[in-house]
């Protein structure tokens, strides 16, 4: 298995003009003959040298400069990341090394292995009249080249691939994979464990995870619930008690990362209904909504779908979405508001709500300690905004018994067996006072 270093290579600067990720990661599967690991084209601007690339990789993505020694694993990353001519790898030449000379003397991995099979193309390494190239790149070709950066073609666009092999707790499943579906915590973000992190027992689950938009997303945060509920409004109701709500695909970039989490579950239980009260509803295609408000500009329905198929479960008709995952792969489908087929009903939950407008959703927050959460509802404590707050008793009516305590506590700082001091100040007087005859009689529901 590779080991992830901070390769010392010779400086060479790496000059860029663009910062997107140019695709989603994908694994070469180990029943497909592959070796498990995950691979992912990526940019960045410069400029960089290629040390400062390789400790970056690393510290900051949780991977490394990919390597690829053998021709099996070489002709797996051209292909399954789209031909990526002129992406650098992880591969130098370490003028350190006593074999190194030039131009072909010395190359090694940034895994530490010396590079034994070379694909270079025709009249190559060839270090560039001797402007020193020591970085290892593709060419157009799937070929071999060195390059320096100044010569990276394509009006200097800098791209490299990222491999991720590390195995933290041992299971013998890349932990890259584990933090992307959510079987592992990853809450910083870094794509390893937290559990490895903190050097705890690693439980497989279904973890939140952040659609982080470095990665194309939207910071929102998902997780599957595999216990779920047996219909579609329970479904929904679990979720707002979580302080999310069934999640809404607006994309096909979202509809692809649902299905990544939904780990081949059959189905899954989405935030889509048809609101048979609209103006605009038909059978089966009319006044489809999302429960957010979101505009229905997207779907994924699976091939004969949606059919309005009631199934003989006594509903008037499949009216709520539901995704299904078969021989198309990751598609939609409608449902009944009780789907037998789909017991227990595995729910997947989206969390947005940014309360305290800091740019980061809240409930990212809370998974990482930003926020404290202490009724764990998902909401911020801060965020949260007491109705009834002349109600001391938490009786569910502001009255007499509310004004004796509050009387009593007068001119302290209210904090005994009740909670006083309602208005925070640090001391009970006029304003707790305003409070509890302001909101006389029941308490909002």
């Amino acid at each position: 298995m590779k080991t992830t270093i901070r390769a010392a290579a010779a400086v060479v600067t790496l000059s860029a003009a663009s910062a997107a990720q140019a695709q989603q990661a994908v694994q070469w599967r180990v029943q497909d003959g592959g070796n498990g690991h995950w691979y992912a084209l990526k940019q960045r601007t410069g400029p960089i040298s290629y040390s400062a690339l390789a400790g970056s990789v690393a510290t900051d993505l949780g991977g490394y400069l990919a390597t690829v020694p053998t021709l099996a694993e070489d002709n797996f990353v051209w292909q399954a990341l789209s031909s990526p001519a002129f992406a650098v790898l992880g591969g130098y030449q370490d003028v350190s090394s006593p074999s190194y000379s030039e131009p072909g003397g010395g190359w090694r991995w940034v895994t530490g292995d010396p590079i034994t099979s070379f694909r270079w193309t025709w009249n190559e390494p060839s270090n560039g009249l001797g402007n020193g190239e020591g970085v290892l790149a593709y060419n157009y070709d799937q070929t071999w080249n060195d390059w320096e950066t100044s010569n990276i073609p394509l009006n200097h666009v800098f791209s490299y691939i990222v491999e991720w092999s590390a195995d933290c707790n041992g299971d013998g499943i890349v932990d890259y994979g584990q933090c992307r579906d959510g079987s592992l915590p990853d809450y910083n973000g870094n794509n390893v464990p937290d559990c490895c992190e903190s050097g705890t027992a690693c439980v497989v689950g279904n973890y939140p995870v952040e659609w982080r938009a470095s990665e194309g997303g939207n910071g929102h945060w998902y997780q599957l619930v595999i216990e779920g509920h047996p219909s579609w409004t329970q479904a929904k109701l679990m979720a707002e008690l979580r302080g999310g709500y069934l999640a809404t695909l607006t994309s096909q970039a979202e509809s692809d990362l649902a299905g990544v989490l939904s780990r081949g579950m059959p189905a899954m239980l989405l935030g889509g209904f048809q609101d048979r009260t609209s103006p605009d509803y038909s059978e089966p295609l009319g006044a489809w909504k999302w429960i957010t408000g979101e505009p229905w500009s997207f779907s994924n329905w699976g091939k004969g779908e949606p059919n309005d198929a009631s199934n003989g479960h006594g509903d008037p008709g499949e009216d709520y979405l539901y995704s299904w995952t078969g021989a198309q792969g990751f598609k939609w489908s409608d449902g009944d508001n009780i789907c037998p087929e789909c017991n227990p009903g595995p729910l997947l939950i989206e969390w947005s709500a940014d309360c305290n407008d800091d740019g980061m959703v809240d409930y990212g927050q809370i998974l990482q300690g930003q926020l404290v959460d202490a009724d764990a509802n998902g909401v911020p404590d801060v965020c949260e905004v007491d109705p009834c707050p002349g109600d001391i008793t938490n009786g569910g009516t502001v009255d007499a018994a509310d004004l004796s305590i509050l009387l009593a506590a007068w001119g302290t700082n209210g904090q005994a067996e009740f909670d006083t001091d309602i208005d925070g100040s640090g001391l009970v007087d006029g304003g707790d006072l305003a409070l509890v005859l302001g909101g006389w009689g029941p308490c909002p529901q």
